[in-house]
């Protein structure tokens, strides 16, 4: 049974092959004796558990940042309204930051950082290029610092009033994730 299975895997790989390509490539068969002896391949280890908001502040957190008034927002107090809904972010989160505005609207970025986890890292680039848009058509919205976590989905946002130094503490915390 299993030479037969290694005999059809090559024939059907040889196909699919053989068109591929500009090149001259010579095509080896496996050896039957060998697919016979060995055992079946391990299966690919589970998917990576995606990245979300507690994860992320978790970091924030442990990086001694002076972080104050972490939040996770809901439907009913996401100042964006996009949570949850079509073409929105799918998590939610923000805190305050030293050099943030304590008198800013709460849960915006500019008392801080707000995190935001989209479905792909498409929807956080879309996001990241909305705002960065925006920002530049009307220099009075302020700045932000943008970085990335968790592929590419995670989306956190720091308030431009932040020190760059502080910024950048940020941005190393988030390594890794």
């Amino acid at each position: 049974m299993r030479l037969r299975l290694a005999a059809a895997t090559a024939a059907v790989t040889l196909a699919f092959t053989a068109g591929c390509g500009t090149g001259t490539r010579t095509v080896t068969p496996p050896d039957p004796a060998a697919a016979a002896s060995t055992p079946a391949a391990p299966t690919a280890p589970a998917a990576a558990k995606p990245v979300d908001a507690k994860t992320v502040l978790a970091k924030l957190r442990a990086a001694d940042l002076g972080m104050t008034g972490a939040a996770h927002q809901t439907e009913d107090d996401d100042p964006n309204d996009l949570l949850g809904r079509p073409n929105g972010y799918t998590e939610r989160a923000s805190a305050d930051l030293p050099g943030g505005d304590k008198d800013g609207e709460k849960y915006t970025v500019d008392r801080g950082l707000v995190i935001e986890v989209w479905p792909t890292a498409a929807d956080a680039d879309r996001r990241a290029a909305y705002i960065q848009t925006a920002l530049k058509g009307a220099p009075i919205l302020g700045t932000e610092y943008h970085y990335r976590a968790g592929g590419g989905a995670v989306l956190v946002r720091v308030t431009g009033k932040v020190k760059p130094s502080a910024a950048k503490k940020v941005e190393t915390a988030l390594a890794g994730l």
